[in-house]
């Protein structure tokens, strides 16, 4: 299969390696051409499976040039990056691609929506992953650590009306897809919200001091309660949405009985925290912060609200982090009402992720 994988992101290098150590034709993108040089023999992987140098069929910083001709384009890019990214692809993206995104949280419908908004025509679906395909970490300027790779892989596509095909090509690369009901089923199984801004909030003072591991040394008895909290309040919100299981609690990740139902199977804990690979510098703009509370939080928050399910401790963090950033939060981000889906009743907002753009409803979410 031909790919496109765009970013230099830890996740980007990771896809772009493994991809080609499983035969498929790899494009990476960079922004910069300067970042091209390192990349000229590859990127070499460190992993369980698939794993050595991957000799990629081309780097460019030409974005048009990467995505031509491309049966997939994976962009393994922060949630923060969607805007940009949906405009950089407006015209450079054929009726019949997919556009694969990790972890996304609704970044398929804002992609889109940018796409459209340009006047440009619109690839045959964009779908979104719930969780990473790989947790990595860049060794070096051409190499790439990937202890864990999903065991179960959500994956949800708009408009899900197109979710056959679109979920057949994701299965070519990823055997591990595990189909979702559309967007906001597939968003409601990210977990990033769910870890990341507890982690980060309990372990403030030794993150500001310096280099931390938030998944080792971080992961207190407290810290968890309050990840099983949201968690608790993010599984009540897709029984609310009618959602079915699996659910992918957070416990399936620390109880190592139930780890074959959850997104990374058996021993992904011990292997990430053996790696010591997350033992770094995180500051209150790292993607923990920029992504799963400014953009994750207020969509949980939101979608809960839209289904009459309580959440304070979501809604509390989102106070908390609110005063450490000195800027508002909820009702922000990716909060349901922010993205102009507020004035839809709940039946209209599934209609739109089921039909997407052919909905009668996509003009009243176009406008800016």
């Amino acid at each position: 299969m031909n790919v496109a994988v765009l970013g230099g992101s830890h996740g980007a290098f990771a896809t772009a390696a493994d991809l080609a150590l499983a035969g498929h034709r790899v494009r990476l993108w960079r922004r910069r051409p300067e970042d091209l040089g390192a990349l000229a023999k590859g990127i070499t992987l460190t992993a369980d499976q698939r794993q050595g140098p991957a000799r990629l069929d081309k780097t460019t910083a030409d974005l048009g040039d990467a995505v031509r001709d491309a049966d997939v384009v994976i962009a393994p890019l922060p949630a923060s990056t969607h805007e940009d990214l949906g405009r950089r692809l407006a015209g450079v993206l054929t009726e019949g691609q997919i556009v694969l995104l990790g972890a996304a949280t609704l970044g398929s419908f804002v992609i889109a929506r940018e796409i459209a908004r340009a006047g440009k025509p619109l690839p045959l679906a964009v779908a979104e992953t719930g969780t990473l395909p790989y947790l990595a970490r860049k060794t070096g300027p051409a190499a790439v650590a990937a202890p864990v790779r999903a065991a179960n892989l959500p994956v949800g596509v708009f408009p899900a009306s197109r979710g056959k095909e679109a979920l057949a090509r994701v299965a070519e690369l990823y055997p591990a897809t595990r189909p979702c009901v559309d967007a906001i089923d597939v968003a409601l199984t990210n977990v990033g919200p769910v870890i990341h801004p507890p982690l980060v909030l309990v372990n403030a003072g030794a993150i500001d001091r310096g280099t931390f591991d938030v998944h080792a040394a971080g992961t207190t008895d407290r810290a968890r309660r309050l990840i099983d909290a949201v968690d608790a309040e993010r599984v009540a919100s897709r029984k609310g949405w009618g959602f079915p299981a699996p659910h992918y609690e957070m416990a399936t990740y620390y109880d190592e009985a139930r780890a074959a139902e959850g997104l990374y199977g058996a021993g992904a804990r011990g292997k990430l925290v053996a790696s010591g690979l997350w033992n770094e510098v995180l500051t209150f703009e790292h993607r923990y912060v920029s992504e799963d509370v400014e953009l994750g939080l207020p969509f949980f928050e939101s979608a809960a609200r839209s289904v009459s399910v309580a959440s304070p401790v979501t809604s509390g963090l989102l106070g908390v982090f609110a005063a450490l950033l000195r800027r508002p939060l909820a009702g922000r981000g990716r909060d349901l009402d922010h993205l102009g889906l507020g004035e839809l009743t709940l039946r209209e907002v599934r209609e739109l992720f089921h039909e997407g753009w052919q909905s009668a409803l996509w003009r009243r979410v176009m406008r800016p």
